[in-house]
């Protein structure tokens, strides 16, 4: 085969991304935000509901010890089950914890992909419920961001 037509084919249509490409995570302020954010949206409406003080109280309570958890697990990435690590590898995802267990599954097409944000929504091995995983820019480097989204996108 001409030497010319394989340059060119490898110049304007790359090939797919390696069969495995890991990606490393980190603590995201972005996602951080947003949870305080809904946190505090949440508790403005439930002082200005016409609720009974204890039960204000408790619901205020139940809101805090959530957004402590999320922010600890997904946000800062503090916890001991909290993800730190993914690698892709054809339509299937591991996930290493902080604690070093993996675990792993089938990326589900109903996985969401935008330039602000990837939810990966992974169907473990052998369970019957998925887990999702949210991404946003500030969790990778923008070049490994971007190959996430293209790697998902290209496994669709």
């Amino acid at each position: 085969m001409n030497t010319l037509s394989t340059e060119y084919e490898t110049q304007f249509f790359p090939a797919k991304p390696g069969l495995s490409q890991q990606f490393y995570l980190r603590p995201s302020q972005y996602l951080a935000g947003v949870l305080i954010a809904a946190l505090n949206a949440a508790v403005v409406l439930l002082l200005s509901m016409s609720l009974p003080w204890w039960a204000k109280l408790a619901a205020i309570t139940a809101l805090l010890i959530s957004a402590v958890y999320y922010l600890r697990h997904d946000a800062y990435l503090s916890m001991q089950t909290s993800n730190v690590r993914l690698q892709m590898e054809a339509g299937q995802a591991t996930i290493t914890r902080r604690n070093g267990q993996s675990w792993s599954g089938l990326v589900l097409h109903d996985s969401f992909i935008t330039p602000q944000m990837v939810i990966l929504n992974v169907l473990p091995e052998g369970a019957y419920l998925s887990r999702s995983v949210i991404i946003l820019p500030d969790s990778l480097d923008k070049d490994s961001f971007r190959q996430l989204r293209v790697l998902m996108k290209w496994n669709r």
